[in-house]
């Protein structure tokens, strides 16, 4: 009998036994699903759990922007998941906007799919469209790959038809303020945002966009040259570059009486291109060259005022660089100009050009057209002056670009062997020394769009192709089985490796 009873007692306990443990997992909730999410990192749970408050804050945003990137989905299939939370009416709005900055965290998300979102977002009121630009410094900062390959997708962002106005407007404030671009990345983002707008209101509304964000004077300038470089007729560039000064001198007057001297000067540099823009408006003056004389007196206000003072942080020197003595007549840095190591692309610049650039055409190319090359030709100044080679430039002197005997030195005077450093494809190029330089596969740019990259090198020489009148430069090419020196259009962007004597 009592061993019925125990029995019955036993059969008792299991059957209370659910009801116990479900009382338990009412008790603490949080604690369960958020071991449920750690494991399962599926994107609607974790959704589910920033709805209900078990994930908060950074943890949530981090565990959200993880769960995206884990979804086995398609780039649609993906941003598609994510309006859907952002147009949920049960959707509460500390979990839209926790979406909203996982999504510009996520690196499997596009440029373009991030600025969709916030469309979407400011149409279903989650932010204001002043708030968008914040948000895409976020996406900016996560984007990845080097600096190329950052301008390239902001520059694709800005050209998209379905991109709006006031999202490229945006856009072009979030990359102005965004600290892992560099200055020349900006102008050329600037450059390219110009050539993708539609009208001349809307590039206005662009350059002083740029105006407005560059908290350093000359950097301003700088912008205003670029800006007006890629507007299409000279009737826009005239009428857009007194605007923007303009502009630049409003927001410059409302810093107070301290900067009257930098007003002055701004105005003296105006009056003297509407002199010029009314010598070609009466017939009395070459448009071209009224054009390029404005540029200059852009440069020289640029040189009158500087940073401007006013507390403002003056540029950063440029790093220095290494070099190895190969046992040659100069000795070749270990790095290529803008690379931070031996296995880096670094940075493409167009002949005689030390600025990076969306666009490499001839388009684009400060010395002239293909049919017009106004510095630097057969016919004319065939060596680079210090400012425009892209090395002296950067690092100073004694640095420069290479001639193209030294790159004939270079391929017949050492040992080529083609490998790869950092999983990226390089020759190792070593002397009669034994020291060594890693020269990367980088390919090279032609327009907009990259070409031949990790199966061909494109180094730039200071020299001229020798043929007479031609457009071209001589430039180190190579693949994985051949190395030579050759010639192409110099607004191409080719890679830099500096020498040193």
């Amino acid at each position: 009998m009592k061993r019925i009873k125990s029995i019955l007692f036993a059969i008792a306990m299991l059957l209370a036994t659910p009801a116990f443990f479900t009382s338990c997992q009412e008790d603490a909730p949080e604690i369960n699903y958020t071991m449920n999410v750690s494991v399962i990192n599926d994107f609607t749970k974790v959704v589910e759990a920033i709805n209900n408050g078990f994930l908060k804050n950074e943890e949530a945003i981090k565990k959200l922007t993880e769960a995206i990137d884990k979804m086995n989905a398609d780039q649609q299939t993906k941003l598609q998941a994510i309006i859907d939370v952002l147009n949920s009416v049960n959707a509460t709005l500390e979990t839209k906007l926790t979406a909203i900055e996982a999504a510009m965290k996520a690196q499997t998300l596009t440029l373009e799919s991030k600025l969709t979102l916030l469309e979407t977002a400011i149409k279903n009121q989650t932010l204001k469209q002043e708030e968008m630009a914040g948000k895409l410094i976020t996406a900016i900062e996560n984007l990845q790959g080097d600096m190329q390959e950052k301008i390239a997708a902001i520059a694709e962002a800005i050209n998209n038809v379905n991109t709006t106005l006031q999202s490229k407007l945006a856009l072009i404030e979030a990359a102005i303020k965004a600290q892992t671009l560099s200055l020349e990345a900006k102008l050329a983002l600037i450059e390219a945002a110009i050539k993708a707008l539609p009208d001349y209101s809307s590039q206005l509304a662009a350059i002083k966009t740029a105006i407005e964000n560059l908290p350093d004077y000359g950097d301003k300038l700088a912008a205003i040259e670029a800006a007006i470089k890629a507007m299409p007729n000279y009737s826009d560039k005239f009428d857009a570059v007194v605007a923007a000064l303009n502009a630049m001198k409003t927001q410059i007057e409302a810093l107070g009486t301290g900067q009257a001297d930098i007003v002055t000067a701004i105005n003296n540099t105006t009056a003297a291109i509407n002199s010029l823009i009314a010598a070609v408006n009466s017939g009395n003056a070459d448009t071209a060259a009224a054009l390029a004389q404005i540029i200059q007196k852009l440069e020289e206000l640029k040189e009158k005022i500087g940073n401007g003072g006013g507390g403002v942080t003056p540029p950063t020197p440029q790093p220095t660089m290494e070099y190895v003595d190969l046992g040659l007549s100069v000795k070749w840095a270990t790095c290529n100009l803008g690379a931070s190591k031996p296995s880096d692309y670094g940075h493409y610049y167009a002949w005689g050009e030390t600025m990076v650039k969306a666009d490499y055409s001839w388009n684009t190319y400060k010395w002239g057209t293909k049919s017009n090359i106004t510095k630097y030709n057969k016919g004319g100044k065939t060596v680079l002056d210090p400012e425009d080679d892209v090395a002296t430039a950067k690092l100073g002197t004694p640095w420069r670009m290479p001639t193209d005997k030294e790159i004939n030195e270079l391929i017949g005077g050492c040992t080529w062997k083609w490998t790869k450093k950092d999983g990226v494809e390089v020759y190792e190029v070593k002397g009669t020394n034994g020291n060594v330089i890693f020269l990367p596969a980088a390919g090279y740019r032609k327009g907009f769009e990259s070409q031949d990259i990790r199966k061909r090198g494109y180094y730039w020489s200071s020299s001229l192709s020798d043929v007479p009148g031609s457009v071209n430069a001589r430039y180190l090419i190579f693949n994985s089985n051949d190395q030579n020196l050759g010639f192409d259009d110099r607004c191409y962007g080719f890679q830099i490796r500096p020498v040193h004597p």
